[in-house]
């Protein structure tokens, strides 16, 4: 990983010589104080799994683009042994190499921050667009395979090869960071994923099938909806698993606090229970 990141660092310094590309410093936080029935804690990251960092952007207007990210703090029982949230180069709206985020479909209940290589083509039937990701994480962590076929309206998704899920980050809305995921993780994802309308407010709905030969196969269901139109903004947000036949959901209150900032609350529970509720600030510095 650090002669990735020197590479890419490298690749920086040279094309910032030649070509003077337009540069951006800054850092995007996501700050969250919890408060359960034992503790209250605070955390560099919330609990959908979104880090504070600092980074590095870079445009070019031959259409090329670098991002690097630094976590201020990593999630617990996390395997990644560095601070690198995400450090690629890519072609703008179009192929990406490097670590970061890899969504399974819509990205919803599946995206895990990985080695790979991403690139845009075109479903032969239809001419739909079709994103191909190749991930390899290392020789027990994520590798293989991610289809998706569709629009940013709603589409179809494929995967296969193993250690898929086995990240904090993975399931985030059903499960909390903090708990441990299973190391052998899954071996093979369908999922459909869908963008409508519901009087002016956005609602997400994903499906998501996973099998593995160590873990139990399983369907996850998550949908979530942002009121924007309504005082402090709501956003609510639910996962049901079947192999547990539970239902986590997630309210999260926003206020905006200047340009770049929000303030936000949030309550978590798991069926009837309450799991915690946090304050927050979201934002760009």
């Amino acid at each position: 990983m650090r002669a990735f990141s020197l590479a890419v660092s490298l690749a920086l310094m040279g094309s910032a010589a030649a070509q003077y590309p337009t540069v951006f410093f800054g850092a995007r936080l996501n700050v969250q104080a919890r408060t359960d029935e034992r503790t209250t804690a605070l955390r560099w990251y919330d609990d959908l799994a979104r880090h504070s960092v600092v980074f590095l952007q870079l445009y070019h207007e031959a259409g090329y683009g670098a991002y690097v990210a630094q976590r201020l703090q990593n999630l617990g029982g996390d395997r990644t042994r560095t601070a690198l949230d995400e450090a690629y180069i890519e072609r703008l709206e179009g192929w990406r190499v490097g670590k970061f985020y890899a969504p399974f479909g819509a990205g919803l209940l599946l995206s895990e921050s990985v080695l790979a290589v991403q690139s845009p083509t075109q479903f032969a039937i239809g001419d739909l667009p079709m994103r191909v990701a190749y991930l390899y994480n290392g020789a027990d962590r994520q590798q293989g395979v991610y289809v998706r076929v569709g629009t940013a309206r709603g589409g179809v998704s494929a995967g296969t090869g193993r250690h898929f899920g086995t990240d904090p980050h993975a399931f985030a809305l059903w499960e909390l960071p903090e708990r441990p995921r299973s190391p052998d993780g899954y071996e093979t994802l369908y999922g459909a994923d869908y963008l409508l309308d519901f009087g002016g407010a956005p609602v997400q709905l994903e499906w998501l099938y996973s099998e593995g030969k160590r873990v139990q196969a399983t369907h996850w269901f998550a949908a979530r909806v942002n009121l924007r139109t309504l005082p402090l903004q709501p956003e609510l947000a639910a996962a049901y698993q079947t192999a547990s036949e539970q239902l986590s959901w997630r309210l999260a209150l926003q206020q905006r606090a200047g340009d770049r900032v929000r303030l936000n609350f949030t309550l978590r529970g798991k069926q009837g229970t309450i799991e915690f509720i946090a304050f927050g600030i979201q934002g760009e510095l």
